[in-house]
């Protein structure tokens, strides 16, 4: 009875809310899951599919949640299904709105709820790697236009296509990334990182379980939210030497004791190459 009263308290809050921002609840509910709306047999062995095959084969519990700039792609298909424009600059103006909303929204760190029991906080970074995850399908959009004849009436399904295969390329970075960077951690190396990165868990992870190397992790703690901490007990959990040292101490820490390799989230890449993440890491 007290699940079915907090379900029905989500779904009204989530009435109360503007429909993208309601739209976002809805994919930041569910796990990660690969289309196959553009698959077909023949590219089974793509990297990109072949990541997907075994992403889908895993059991939806086991998924981890939808990251956040992905959900706000999928949003952005849904606006470029709803709208009702009728010319490539109307439909990009409709888009545009709505990254508006969902950035704003995510500044003013309004909670979203996610299930009955939990809520997503935007708040703090996490309207920075939304905003570029916006600009981002914006641009690709606006490139997609030039190589389609944007009068014909398939227009609109072949753009959808298109944004449906950049989901699934965003989807598979966090696997393809820790598959390149697993490698750089080596056997007996310590490494330092700051704050929590699902990137980072999913090297040092990998290179932990898959490759079966014994290395040493000092997180720092992470504050105000504790991030640090918090990705620490996965590193644990997976056997990996693990100590949290408070955010002040990283300068002792890294004098008196041997870090080899510093490894960091980026919540948002810039045109010079510069990282946007967490305050403290002095990017």
């Amino acid at each position: 009875h007290q699940h079915q009263q907090q379900q029905q308290q989500q779904q009204h809050h989530e009435q109360d809310l503007h429909p993208v921002i309601a739209d976002l609840c809805y994919h930041l509910s569910r796990t990660s899951k690969f289309s196959s709306a553009s698959h077909n047999a023949a590219q089974d062995h793509h990297p990109v599919n072949a990541v997907a095959n075994a992403y889908n084969a895993t059991p939806p519990s086991k998924r981890p949640a939808l990251p956040l700039p992905v959900a706000a792609i999928r949003v952005l298909l849904n606006v470029i299904r709803r709208s009702r424009a009728e010319t490539m600059m109307g439909l990009q103006a409709d888009l545009r709105d709505a990254s508006d909303v969902m950035i704003d929204f995510a500044k003013r760190g309004g909670p979203v709820p996610v299930a009955a029991t939990t809520k997503y906080l935007l708040a703090n970074r996490s309207h920075i790697a939304l905003s570029s995850s916006c600009e981002l399908f914006l641009n690709h959009v606006t490139r997609s236009s030039s190589h389609l004849e944007t009068t014909t009436p398939n227009f609109r399904s072949q753009l959808l296509e298109r944004g449906t295969r950049f989901v699934e390329f965003s989807l598979s970075s966090r696997d393809r990334i820790s598959s390149v960077a697993s490698p750089f951690v080596r056997e007996g190396t310590t490494v330092l990182t700051h704050g929590r990165s699902k990137v980072v868990e999913a090297v040092l992870l990998r290179a932990a379980r898959v490759e079966k190397k014994r290395f040493n992790v000092i997180v720092l703690e992470g504050r105000p939210d504790a991030g640090g901490a918090k990705t620490a007990k996965a590193y644990d959990a997976a056997g990996i030497p693990t100590t949290v040292v408070l955010d002040a101490a990283m300068g002792y820490v890294m004098e008196k004791v041997k870090v080899d390799m510093v490894l960091v989230g980026a919540e948002g890449v810039v045109e010079n190459g510069g990282v946007v993440n967490k305050m403290g890491t002095f990017a």
